[in-house]
């Protein structure tokens, strides 16, 4: 698994970078658009919607034990 997806799984509110070598913004981390990862040059990502799935979840789960050690 590359750094980029474990990232993706492991940390909230985790963005990964533009992945355009040439991003006219300076390699800003890219903003999930509710189905792939997008930065404003155009870039997109392009996980596989199981990995997608996956993230959402997993970002869901972070949610929840972020609200409950803040209790």
């Amino acid at each position: 698994m590359s750094i980029v997806r474990h990232n993706l799984l492991t940390q909230l509110d985790y963005r990964p970078y533009c992945g355009n070598v040439n991003c006219s913004r300076g390699m800003p981390r890219a903003n999930f658009n509710g189905s792939q990862f997008e930065c404003g040059c155009g870039w997109q990502s392009q996980f596989e919607q199981e990995f997608i799935d996956q993230h959402l979840d997993a970002q869901q789960e972070l949610r929840k034990q972020t609200k409950a050690g803040a209790l």
